[in-house]
């Protein structure tokens, strides 16, 4: 499994983009940046893109690229997956004819740019070699993390925005979890406000750690916000016992 880093940044910053985690060129979680990061070929390639929940740096992307698509590939179509309340809002408050027009329609109603489908925390979804598994997390608004595992067995967990969780570390026992790719927003010092917007600092994410029943090969960290990112690389080397990398845009992962 590639992962290539679209964009980790918890804000935009000259350098910075927010998150984005392309999967093997087709498959993307988040889509808080795409046309700035990838050229037409490489956009023209994404299929499936899986949302965390529907904040505006987690999903940003999306209105470029379909406009994109129609403009270049009118037959072309992509997916976007969630939950019930996250696909409700892009359709209300962003695909509706006046933050932007609605892509569920374009080039024609009978065969759109743009798709919804709700995901389930059940079972997994199901694409080519890939099964997709959900489960909530803790965020101030619905919002979900993700395990993807391929066609030998290896996954990756990617949680998202979100505080102090259950589910989603309940989700990853009995798979290969190689990576992780989990948020660090603020530094130890603004512990109140990340807890009250849904957030981890150094301390909290090692005490979610801790409740981990399979400790992942590797911890990557992403959405530090751009003001505090060197407090809290400083404060996560400090952090014993797992192998931790903060992500840059550009970067690859391979699993």
């Amino acid at each position: 499994m590639k992962i290539k880093i679209l964009g980790s940044s918890g804000s935009v910053a000259p350098g910075q983009n927010t998150a984005a985690f392309l999967i093997d060129d087709f498959l993307l979680l988040d889509a808080g940046t795409i046309s700035l990061s990838l050229d037409r070929d490489a956009q023209f390639k994404i299929s499936h893109i899986f949302l965390t929940h529907a904040h505006l740096d987690h999903v940003k992307g999306i209105p470029f690229l379909v406009d994109n698509l129609v403009m270049a590939r009118p037959k072309a179509q992509v997916t976007v997956l969630s939950g019930r309340a996250v696909i409700r809002t892009l359709k209300t408050h962003i695909f509706n004819n006046r933050i932007w027009p609605d892509f569920t329609r374009i080039p024609s109603a009978e065969h759109p740019v743009l798709l919804f489908q709700e995901i389930s925390t059940r079972s997994p979804f199901i694409l080519g070699d890939y099964k997709i598994y959900a489960a909530k997390v803790n965020h101030v608004v619905p919002a979900y993390g993700y395990l993807v595992e391929d066609k030998n067995g290896h996954s990756v967990v990617y949680t998202g925005d979100s505080g102090p969780t259950e589910a989603i570390w309940k989700r990853m026992k009995g798979h290969q979890v190689k990576g992780l790719i989990v948020e660090v927003s603020f530094p130890n010092s603004q512990r109140k406000l990340a807890q009250i917007s849904g957030h981890l600092t150094p301390a909290l994410l090692k005490k979610e750690i801790q409740k981990m029943p399979v400790r992942p090969e590797k911890i990557y960290i992403c959405h530090p916000k751009p003001v505090y990112r060197r407090t809290i690389e400083k404060e996560l080397a400090g952090l014993k016992g797992v192998s931790l990398e903060i992500l840059e845009d550009g970067m690859e992962i391979q699993t």
